[in-house]
């Protein structure tokens, strides 16, 4: 599973505004910049501390898509601690 992976940086600047950044998402989808997605997991945090969270996609039961909560931070820790600032 791990060879079908695509990683997306996510530069620091340009995300900040959270409608913005999951339009950027939307059309890179749209225009097939990235793969079609068969499961996404999305947490948000609101002003008042309240967690949302979403699983989506065709293949997104449960299961899966807390594998990819587990999978999508791994990768993040991998990110964080590979940069050199």
């Amino acid at each position: 599973m791990s060879a079908d992976l695509k990683v997306v940086q996510f530069q620091r600047e340009g995300w900040r505004d959270a409608v913005q950044a999951l339009e950027s998402v939307i059309e890179k989808l749209k225009n097939g910049d990235l793969s079609p997605c068969e499961i996404g997991a999305l947490a948000m945090m609101g002003e008042n501390g309240q967690v949302e969270i979403f699983g989506f996609g065709p293949k997104a039961d449960d299961l899966q898509v807390l594998a990819m909560f587990r999978l999508g931070e791994a990768s993040w820790m991998d990110y964080v601690f590979s940069r050199e600032d």
